[in-house]
């Protein structure tokens, strides 16, 4: 295809807290939120294109982070409005998770044929082959989504709910940078004593939470970056980026076991795509129970570094 028939990923502005801002945070952090929510209409043209799942991995990336924004800030704005505004985001996000989880087992087929001898790739193609024809479907199903009255009637009414998101009358009289470390402070506490209490009988769900609590205040320093001196936490963005990376490939193996699971339940276990299917499950659920191993130790190694 020709350069020129190709769309561009868009490039975000800077994407930090205005530290010269004289606005109470509510309405900053209101602000923050209702622009990066305009910007992901840039990536639905990309999305209707389909030249690059790029273009749909960063709209849900952008989508995820409004929602840990308003997560983290949620002190600050009344219960009731935020809970709806995040719900209506979460629930325009659902009707591409399809699409995004097959997006991401197409883009790892080279690997999966590699985890299972030989003889068994035949079954593994025809196993890849269904997932490439549900891709389509859920791509012209996201199409017409993404082009309908009733998407852009949604978007109108999230940005709505943004704009009118009500600030809490005692988040208006304090100085921005007086509410900043205690809001981060909270979160980052909550997470130390969450990696404390990991040990080698830790659930599954238990470093889920620790994975989502992590990717929030990640992006909570990302937005705070220019006041990053006059923050006192136990976290930094690098030891963040390292966690939520480990914890995020230990929870993407989670969900494909689940998927391949709900897979094999639709076909007798003697064909060929199902013996292929079982050996490739029996691969991935070995190498999940190494990576939570190495995992619960990592941990365990920078609980006990940072105590001394």
């Amino acid at each position: 295809m020709h350069k020129r028939d190709t769309f561009q990923l868009p490039r975000k502005t800077s994407d930090v807290y205005p530290i010269i801002s004289t606005l109470p945070l509510p309405k900053i952090i209101r602000s923050h939120v209702l622009q990066n929510f305009s910007f992901c209409e840039n990536y639905t043209k990309g999305i209707i294109k389909d030249d690059d799942p790029e273009f749909l991995h960063q709209y849900r990336v952008t989508m995820r982070r409004i929602r840990a924004i308003l997560s983290l800030h949620q002190s600050l704005f009344m219960p009731k409005q935020l809970k709806e505004s995040n719900l209506s985001i979460k629930q325009l996000m659902q009707s591409t998770n399809l699409q995004r989880d097959l997006d991401v087992y197409l883009m790892q087929m080279e690997h999966y044929f590699y985890l299972i001898e030989h003889k068994h790739h035949q079954g593994l193609a025809r196993f890849f082959d269904d997932l490439q024809h549900q891709r389509q479907k859920a791509y012209k199903k996201n199409k017409h989504w993404l082009k309908s009255v009733e998407y852009h009637a949604q978007c109108k009414h999230i940005s709505l709910q943004l704009k009118r998101l009500s600030p809490r009358q005692e988040a208006l009289s304090k100085e921005p940078q007086e509410m900043i470390n205690p809001l981060l402070l909270r979160i980052d506490n909550s997470i130390i004593t969450l990696m404390h209490s990991i040990d080698s009988k830790t659930s599954d769900t238990q470093l889920h939470r620790l994975r989502i609590k992590c990717k929030k205040l990640r992006y909570g320093l990302e937005y705070y970056r220019p006041l990053t001196e006059q923050l006192s936490l136990s976290l930094n963005i690098k030891t963040l980026k390292f966690l939520q990376e480990k914890l995020g490939d230990f929870n993407d193996s989670s969900v494909q076991i689940d998927f391949l699971h709900h897979y094999l339940a639709q076909y007798k276990k003697t064909g060929r795509r199902a013996k292929a299917i079982i050996l490739l499950l029996q691969k991935i659920q070995q190498k999940h129970l190494e990576n939570k191993q190495h995992l619960i130790v990592e941990i365990i190694q920078y609980n006990q570094n940072t105590a001394h």
